[in-house]
């Protein structure tokens, strides 16, 4: 079992819940401890409140559950929680934690420097947040979404470019036949369906290649946590509709300039 030193003003401090039993009392030994939920199913307790009182021995040390903790995250989401005792032990403490208003940030810390200094001048005072932490944990993940988010914006732009010139050519090689539909009274709408449904077919594929390859991807990927969103069919969806989307302002522009051309002046052409 996980063990966290922690006095009495633990939970208040970082906000934990208890869900059975009290806080610790102070003291400098280990002799209550607090529990977290996981740890209960590991002893088999179905109830919170069946513990309070009970006398355990956990990694060779003797003591009686006062409380049980609703589970916190005490690690990274890609771990699973695990069983905790959070427990005092002047021995084991390491680390002071202390909350402080975000608003008066500065004097806070000047102020406990100050009181750090003070009492341990020989120690070196360093300090850093929690939040800060906790984003180390996450490092990687945020480094590996920038470099997700950097190729999706070259492969966008790739992609809007190769339809800009693939739409060029077709209305290239259909200038005469608009020009006919138009002289036989073909409408705009027709015109750019005309265009539209030559893409329409070569984007559906596209989007049936793309996405087993880029679910299984991203599954893969967050198989890593071990709390996670699943992908649902949604996701899809809105991809679709940004595909969609990002083809209209790519194609758009080139078919309605074809449809709207001078039909007189494409069936001179040679």
């Amino acid at each position: 079992m996980y063990y966290k030193a922690g006095d009495d003003r633990y939970l208040s401090t970082f906000g934990l819940q208890l869900v059975a039993g009290r806080n610790m009392h102070p003291s400098d030994t280990g002799r209550e401890f607090l529990l977290n939920e996981t740890a209960l199913r590991k002893l088999d307790e179905p109830a919170a409140a069946d513990a309070i009182g009970r006398p355990v021995r956990i990694n060779g040390r003797q003591g009686t559950v006062v409380g049980v903790v609703r589970d916190f995250h005490h690690r990274s989401f890609h771990d699973a929680i695990t069983p905790l005792c959070i427990v005092t032990g002047i021995n084991w403490y390491g680390r002071c934690a202390i909350r402080i208003n975000a608003a008066r940030l500065k004097p806070a810390l000047a102020s406990i420097e100050s009181t750090w200094n003070s009492i341990f001048p020989d120690h070196l005072y360093k300090y850093d947040f929690l939040d800060d932490r906790i984003a180390r944990f996450y490092k990687a993940d945020h480094m590996l979404l920038k470099l997700v988010q950097a190729f999706a914006v070259i492969a966008i732009i790739i992609g809007c470019l190769g339809l800009y010139g693939l739409v060029s050519f077709i209305a290239e090689q259909k200038n005469k036949e608009v020009g006919i539909r138009k002289v036989l009274g073909a409408s705009l709408r027709s015109i750019l369906w005309l265009f539209g449904r030559e893409f329409a077919g070569l984007l559906l594929i596209a989007f049936v290649l793309a996405a087993p390859l880029a679910w299984r991807a991203m599954s893969n990927w967050l198989e890593g946590f071990a709390y996670r969103v699943e992908i649902g069919a949604g996701v899809f969806a809105l991809s679709v509709l940004i595909m969609l989307l990002v083809a209209l302002v790519s194609v758009g522009y080139k078919s309605v300039k074809a449809a709207l051309m001078d039909p007189v002046g494409s069936l001179r052409a040679e």
